[in-house]
């Protein structure tokens, strides 16, 4: 086996060369001799020497000069050829191959042709060949002794160079037999051992190469993190459930399922411990399914369940709500009881489509729909969905293509010091005036911004836009006023907002207490440590901070000592039905009182008649803006209307 060309030991020796960078005179020359191949010759050619002394020195004994005289000349040879085998191991493995066959042929001359015992040396000599010398060697080898062999006997059949034996057998014949035999033997077995050895890394390599191809497969098509299946194993099973479902004219339900505000759990316990929630939760699904059917990771917090052979869509309402029942319980991460809810996107086929790309859209945009409603519901597919985001993505196109032209500006709103009258500022809003469409609501566009995108783009131009104007109204001559700027919670959560701020503030000349920053109750809700930090450092700058629609979130008191706020606005929806609801009236003047003691301003919204800014007044509330003042304006406009209703307003 160690002589056939293609075995490792075959082509580790196929890599020795006598020099490093020597130049390749042939073929059959290869780079670098590895050590143990070195280490291997050298041990072969110390045994080598060792028997020739031995039969040296028999020979001495027995008066046979011509052989000894050989012999000595081998030695010489081989103790040449050791020397070697450091710097040059091809010549040194070729040198000892080549002495040997002319030797062992001599002594056969000089003895007994092919009763000689030297014969029994020809195929160990063949394997010292064709593992050590260069891969074209063993051919001549073979070639030479076959040679030899046809030589000796037609000169022993013509009679010229007889070969047969001397009778009787002399006791020394029997001790170089034994001694070929046992250095022969000797041979085989280190070469054999290094084969056995070779073989068995061989094997070591394919039973690792086998594991790394299952643990490929598995991360081909698993999730790491929970072991479920991942998005290509999870397509790969829909579409089997679908081919089963056309056969069977059954249906297959895709559940499409968001936590919600997993962004919160995981920033404020750690991703380790959102990591852990992910699992519960995918351990959770798993228990809710059957065993036929599939729960899939697909990215983040998003995952996939995948329901064949079902005959009505009951049996995935009962699935959902046992989804939402078991989700509503605590998990418990690092000893903190985590509350979970889920939004849940579902498309059936066939009736939504009979191709996995198809299913798999109408899922999602059925999960979207879910997260609009609410969040913590489902919602099935409906082919309006469809319309609602064709629609979005031809409204982001129109609102990308709009900024920075005039169809976007931005109108003010006068708020109003109630017991004065006079004008102390005025709120930004965006406007937009699409050239076909005609006048977009923000209540339309600014979710497709949220949504796409471009609301840091928005929500920036709409910041330095409000500056200039501000800034300009005080070259007019009105330096008291400010102007609020609302702040989506996306925009606020960017790491440059505060840069933005900054550089809006500079580049337009206002101070910073000229400005007002709006943000939303929900916003201060998440990330209290991120959002602490920015307020406070936005108010150490003399930026001003207001809750806008306050009364319609949380309503939380502790946020209001925890952060730098200077105002509360009070929604408008409490305000306009005041004076005909005694609740809104009651807790409009709670809200008014709350923030008294709390030293913040209150500023009222939607305030649209006489009798609502009276009783107002009568609150104690300090400000307010709406209807009966004056809708927003463009900035031409209002700053006409500036120059009329200074330095009071009726």
């Amino acid at each position: 086996m160690a002589g056939r060309p293609g075995t490792p030991l075959r082509a580790t020796a196929d890599r020795m060369t006598d020099q490093p960078h020597a130049p390749a005179q042939a073929h059959d020359e290869a780079p670098t001799a590895p050590a143990g191949w070195q280490v291997r010759l050298r041990q072969i050619l110390w045994l080598l020497v060792l028997c020739f002394c031995l039969t040296l020195g028999l020979n001495l004994a027995i008066g046979f000069y011509p052989v000894a005289a050989l012999e000595a000349l081998l030695i010489g040879i081989l103790l040449f050829a050791l020397r070697q085998v450091e710097q040059r191991p091809r010549l040194a493995a070729n040198l000892t191959a080549v002495a040997l066959f002319a030797v062992l042929t001599l002594v056969m001359v000089l003895n007994q042709g092919l009763y000689d015992e030297a014969l029994l040396t020809f195929p160990a000599l063949l394997l010292f060949t064709q593992t050590f010398s260069s891969r074209r060697a063993l051919p001549w080898m073979l070639a030479a002794m076959l040679l030899v062999v046809v030589g000796f006997f037609v000169l022993d059949r013509t009679g010229i160079l007889p070969s047969l034996p001397r009778q009787p057998l002399p006791w020394r014949r029997l001790f170089v037999i034994a001694l070929v035999l046992a250095a022969t033997g000797l041979f085989v077995r280190l070469i054999s051992q290094d084969i056995q050895r070779t073989m068995r890394q061989l094997e070591e390599g394919k039973q690792a190469l086998e594991q790394s191809h299952a643990q490929i497969e598995i991360l081909a098509q698993r999730d790491s993190l929970t072991g479920l299946p991942n998005r290509a194993l999870a397509k790969d099973r829909l579409s089997q459930l679908l081919q089963q479902a056309r056969r069977n004219r059954d249906m297959v339900a895709v559940m499409f399922l968001d936590l919600d505000n997993f962004k919160t759990i995981n920033d404020s316990l750690g991703h380790a411990a959102g990591d852990a929630l992910l699992c519960q939760v995918a351990d959770t699904l798993q228990g809710c399914v059957r065993d036929s059917d599939t729960v899939a990771r697909l990215s983040g917090d998003e995952f996939l369940i995948l329901m064949g052979g079902l005959q009505e869509e009951d049996a995935i309402v009962s699935v959902v709500a046992k989804l939402t029942h078991l989700l509503s319980q605590a998990f418990s991460v690092d000893g903190v009881d985590v509350l979970v809810t889920a939004s849940l996107g579902i498309a059936v086929a066939p009736r939504d489509g009979m191709d996995v790309g198809t299913l798999l859209r109408h899922a999602d945009m059925a999960m979207y729909q879910a997260k609009d409603a609410g969040r913590n519901t489902f919602r099935f597919f409906d082919p309006s969905m469809n319309e609602s985001v064709a629609e979005h993505l031809h409204l982001a196109a129109a609102l990308r293509s709009a900024l920075g032209t005039p169809q976007l500006e931005l109108h003010y709103q006068p708020q109003i010091e109630l017991a004065s009258g006079r004008i102390i500022g005025a709120e930004a809003l965006v406007r937009w005036r699409h050239p076909e469409l005609g006048p977009i609501s923000p209540a339309h566009f600014i979710p497709v911004a949220e949504r796409s995108g471009l609301i840091h783009d928005l929500g920036a131009w709409v910041l330095h836009q409000a500056c200039r104007d501000a800034q300009h109204w005080r070259t007019q001559g009105f330096a008291d006023l400010s102007v609020a700027v609302n702040v989506s919670a996306l925009q606020f959560r960017r790491d440059d907002f505060e840069r933005e701020i900054t550089q809006a503030l500079a580049t337009s000349g206002l101070p910073a207490s000229a400005l007002e920053v709006e943000l939303t109750e929900s916003l201060l809700m998440a990330d209290a440590a991120y959002i602490t930090n920015t307020l406070q450092n936005l108010a150490s700058r003399g930026v001003r901070i207001a809750i806008d629609d306050f009364g319609t979130g949380y309503s939380n008191l502790g946020y209001l000592r925890r952060f730098a706020v200077h105002r509360l606005k009070i929604d408008q929806s409490f305000v306009r039905r005041m004076t005909s609801d005694p609740q809104d009236e009651g807790l409009v003047r709670a809200i008014i009182e709350m923030g008294r003691c709390l030293n913040l301003q209150l500023v009222a919204e939607g305030v649209e008649d006489a009798p609502t800014l009276t009783r107002l007044r009568q609150f104690g509330c300090d400000a307010g803006q709406g209807f009966h003042w004056s809708p927003a304006l463009p900035a031409p406009a209002f700053l006409d209307y500036l120059r009329t209703h200074t330095p009071s307003v009726a």
